[in-house]
């Protein structure tokens, strides 16, 4: 009766977990399609120099993301666990919180990088004409900056109500949006750079009023003073859960600034015109492997709240063996079709010959990627902060600044492109150990209080 018992409990789980990945997954791969669209229009209209410059001004959009993916996931996993706790006047408090500090980080962003945009613009590595083509199109996502912190922040406090669907029609909306529009800006109307930056924006303002209006009609109580109020208290554990999503998202940023600096020493804009189409395709399959760890996340979260260690492992192995599936079938996938994935940019000739090999030697980093993505997120969701914290941080302080530095003195440009996949790999074997450490110490302590027999 009860292997019966614990077969129900675990088919429930399953579809719980399907109904949260599967949109999540969706969800942050359309998110990562806003500079895809652009790159690809960008690539095919105004040609390799102008997709170089979005390329290298991207640090500044995935720094507005990262802030609000940081503060939205933290303030969305301190719900789940009130909500998981039943303390639901604790849970509307959390997202209200999470709202006003989404809304001040915003506006504060704005500010900073409109005074800052000339002096990072060349501390990116942007000069000449690429340097024009960056400030045109990164001035105008400044402006805006506000849409893609709220579009971006607000979804996940959806998603961890239970409504995934919806979060996901959404980001859908988004991007059917920013593809007709690049669309008509960058290919009818001539606009370049400007016209796929306002194509952005617009997109990711559309996020921002659905996802607002929808909370306000849904849970309108939290829309009072009292909710909407920030205390110190809970501020303090938005932002010690969400440090680790939030280097989860700028990280790859960081790496793209430091691998710009080294495809310029070893390859000049050829070179970094390359590397604008590896970001891309990366950070699409980061982006799908990153959903499973956030799909699975407010979960996590419920049944750490409730007390729930059996639930916990279980969704984790399902979410760790659909990774490792996806990881393997994107990397495959990539290596059979990588003629056609350069053509899609508009790259040919020496570049195109350069790009495929590339694309090879980058595909053999997505299982580690989908291995990282998957256990860091697991830690962050049941509070295990500073494990957390250090499988995020210690990629690009530590592992992948030595590979980059390292490779190339020996392999040229393969190396730049080989820095990634080694970078990862010594990651996902400390990720691996850290996780496997816990798991016996937790084992150990429950049979300790049951007494296991030898």
């Amino acid at each position: 009766m009860r292997e019966r018992r614990g077969s129900i409990v675990n088919k429930d789980l399953s579809k719980d977990f399907y109904r949260y990945v599967l949109p999540s997954m969706v969800s942050m791969l359309l998110s990562g399609f806003y500079s895809m669209v652009d790159g690809i229009f960008v690539g095919n209209a105004a040609g390799s120099q102008a997709l170089a410059a979005i390329n290298l001004v991207y640090p500044i959009q995935a720094c507005m993301n990262a802030t609000a993916f940081g503060l939205g996931v933290g303030g969305a996993v301190l719900m789940s666990k009130h909500m998981g706790s039943e303390e639901y006047e604790q849970a509307d408090r959390a997202m209200g919180t999470t709202l006003s500090l989404l809304t001040i980080a915003g506006l504060g962003l704005m500010g900073f990088f409109w005074l800052t945009k000339d002096s990072i613009i060349h501390l990116l590595g942007a000069t000449g004409e690429i340097a024009q083509y960056a400030n045109e199109y990164i001035s105008i996502i400044i402006l805006c900056g506000i849409f893609p912190v709220l579009g971006n922040g607000v979804t996940p406090l959806i998603r961890n109500r239970g409504k995934t669907i919806e979060a996901t029609l959404f980001m859908s909306s988004g991007l059917v949006t920013n593809i007709l529009l690049d669309y008509v800006f960058v290919f009818r109307l001539r606009m370049g750079l400007a016209g796929a930056a306002i194509a952005t924006v617009t997109a990711q303002m559309v996020v921002a009023c659905l996802a607002l209006f929808y909370l306000i009609k849904t849970n309108r109580e939290v829309f009072t003073l009292h909710n909407l109020a920030i205390s110190a208290a809970r501020l303090k554990t938005i932002l010690r859960i969400g440090i680790s999503p939030f280097g989860q998202t700028l990280i790859p940023s960081v790496i793209i600034v430091l691998t710009n600096w080294q495809c310029i020493r070893y390859g000049g804009d050829d070179a970094l015109a390359v590397f604008s189409l590896l970001s891309y395709v990366l950070a699409s399959v980061q982006l799908l492997l990153q959903g499973v760890g956030d799909g699975v996340q407010p979960l996590l979260s419920f049944y750490y709240g409730a007390g729930q260690k059996e639930h916990i492992r279980f969704l984790f192995k399902k979410a760790i063996s659909l990774s490792i599936l996806i990881s393997l079938s994107t990397a495959v996938g990539v290596c059979l079709l990588r003629g056609q994935i350069v053509t899609l940019f508009g790259m040919s000739g020496p570049i195109a010959q350069q790009a495929m090999p590339a694309l090879v030697i980058t595909a053999f980093s997505f299982l580690m990627v989908g291995i990282t993505r998957c256990i860091s997120a697991y830690f962050y969701a049941v509070e295990q902060t500073r494990i957390s914290s250090l499988l995020v941080y210690i990629e690009p302080c530590l592992f992948f600044p030595i590979a980059l530095w390292t490779l190339p003195l020996f392999f040229q440009l393969d190396g730049v492109w080989a820095a990634y996949p080694v970078a990862q790999l010594a990651l996902s074997v400390l990720c691996v150990l850290l996780y496997l450490r816990i798991e016996h110490r937790q084992t150990s302590s429950g049979c300790q209080k049951v007494s296991c027999p030898e």
